[in-house]
């Protein structure tokens, strides 16, 4: 299949694996075959010790993506609706539950299931006119890909409603007012904001950021006391391995360094 038809695109930027949906001319919206390649460009990227940070992105200049296709749903009964759901459920869960940080690049409309995959991602870094909306509600509808349970987890309830249950476009700026954008860059400049933070995170250990990573997701599924418990067993799991030692190690020779320079100051000659 010629690369351009493929319905997602995957490139390599150093420790970034970016997945492009890949329908413009229908503002990226989701068919069954997207989505099954979507599960396994994730699972791909996964499996890739080279990748460290994933990212995922829409084609063209208009939309992340645009939500289901309509044209598809009105055509489908009651079973397939509920089988598309469950389906649809299952590769955010992956994005949202992966050990590597994803990153949802939102370069325009992010719609329903579009909102929704920005939500399944650990951060989301948006265009200046980018727009966000469950407008399910005006059709009748409602979020089924696990937008009403994972925008109270990410927004709390009464920002949740206000987004599912009025249907209203919120702009960019709104939503980072709300805390749910963690950057907003110019169209131009948007890939060169996600590479920054990619490299960040790439920086880091990865199996400290995978830990972390499931100890902050638990803290929205769990009691305060079982996400304590839950929490300090990451933490004693990520304290035995090697780069958790590296880096204390490391630490105590910065000081030690830092200790033997002040009490030898560098002098010079009047």
């Amino acid at each position: 299949m010629p690369t351009n038809t493929l319905p997602v695109l995957v490139t390599q930027h150093g420790p970034l694996r970016l997945l492009t949906l890949n329908r413009a001319d229908k503002l990226n919206a989701f068919t069954p075959e997207m989505l099954e390649a979507l599960a396994a460009a994730i699972d791909d990227a996964l499996a890739d010790d080279a990748t460290r940070v994933i990212a995922v992105t829409g084609s063209g200049h208009k939309a992340f993506a645009a939500g289901n296709d309509i044209e598809r749903l009105v055509s489908i009964d009651s079973v397939s609706a509920y089988r598309d759901m469950v389906g649809g459920q299952r590769v955010l869960l992956r994005l949202h539950d992966c050990a590597k940080p994803t990153i949802a690049m939102v370069n325009g409309y992010a719609f329903g299931g579009g909102f929704e995959l920005a939500l399944a991602c650990d951060f989301i870094v948006a265009s200046a006119n980018a727009s966000f909306a469950f407008p399910e509600i005006t059709l009748n509808t409602m979020p089924g890909w696990g937008g009403t349970q994972m925008a109270v987890a990410k927004m709390g309830l009464a920002l949740a409603k206000r987004f599912v249950m009025s249907g209203k476009r919120f702009s960019a700026q709104q939503c980072e007012a709300f805390g749910l954008i963690h950057e907003i860059a110019q169209p131009d400049a948007l890939f060169d904001a996600v590479q920054a933070l990619a490299q960040t995170l790439a920086s880091y250990d990865p199996f400290a950021i995978e830990m972390a990573k499931r100890a902050l997701n638990r803290a929205n599924e769990l009691p305060l006391s079982a996400g304590l418990d839950f929490e300090a067993a990451q933490y004693t799991v990520n304290f035995a391995s090697e780069g958790a030692r590296a880096g204390l190690r490391q630490f105590i020779d910065r000081q030690r360094a830092r200790r033997t320079h002040q009490s030898n100051p560098v002098t010079t000659t009047p």
